[in-house]
């Protein structure tokens, strides 16, 4: 029985240690760069959206010509109409994805600031400080909990709505200029998105931590209790076998 528990705990123990060395994680989130990345991908956002902005009203300029005309085919001016309003509703969702991606995409600059400004407070490195912080955060650190969850959020919430970007773009047949403003625009935000990565990783390794931890607590759990078990049928077989000897 002993030996049984034994080489449960010795199980347990060697479990923890493979948890531990598989998730530490150092920090490798650089913001030398990308708080002006982030800037200059939202104006390349800011722009698209002008662009958009007057390929709409282009658009409803035309419409409001057809409207006005008396000299077409009234069956070919509803069929001009109602294609050039399909249009105007793919531009104006189109432009809302990327209104809410500016949004975005702003926040995430607020948030770099905010960073920022406590490492200037704090007198250390860039590099320094997100590491001291990346090692709060896997003690379990409130603050810094709330720091790395909140830039977290904010930027995957843009990758996804730069992914929404992308796959509206596939369905406009855009000018050669609003073309050429996506193209650029598309530039910046890989930039963004391949610096993201690295934020986004640093959260996930806590809380793919967290999840490992509280499988490895179910697991000690569940084998203490089976080591109590077996204790308990053993003294009972214990107490069968006593009660069963003849008395003097």
């Amino acid at each position: 029985m002993k030996m049984k528990c034994l080489r449960i705990a010795t199980l347990v123990a060697m479990v923890t240690l493979t948890t531990q060395s598989t998730y530490a994680w150092d920090v490798v989130f650089d913001p030398s760069n990308y708080a002006q990345n982030v800037v200059t991908a939202a104006k390349a956002v800011k722009g698209e959206i002008y662009q958009d902005t007057n390929l709409v009203y282009q658009y409803q300029m035309e419409a409001n010509q057809l409207l006005q005309s008396t000299v077409l085919n009234p069956t070919a001016m509803k069929a001009q109409l109602s294609e050039i309003s399909g249009d105007i509703a793919q531009i104006n969702q189109y432009r809302d994805t990327l209104t809410q991606l500016y949004g975005s995409l702003q926040q995430g600059s607020a948030w770099l600031g905010q960073a920022q400004t406590l490492i200037s407070s704090s007198g250390k490195s860039p590099t320094q400080w997100y590491s001291d912080m990346n090692a709060l955060y896997n003690q379990g650190n409130s603050v810094a909990t709330n720091l790395f969850q909140t830039g977290n959020n904010v930027f995957s919430h843009s990758q996804q709505l730069a992914q929404r970007r992308a796959e509206l773009q596939a369905q406009l047949a855009l000018t050669p200029t609003a073309q050429a403003t996506a193209t650029l625009t598309t530039h910046y935000l890989d930039i963004v998105s391949s610096q993201n990565a690295d934020l986004i990783q640093m959260t996930a390794a806590r809380q793919q931590a967290d999840a490992q931890d509280r499988s490895l607590a179910n697991s000690q759990q569940q084998a203490k209790m089976q080591a109590m078990q077996s204790f308990t049928t053993q003294q009972d077989v214990e107490r069968a076998q006593f009660n069963a000897l003849p008395s003097n």
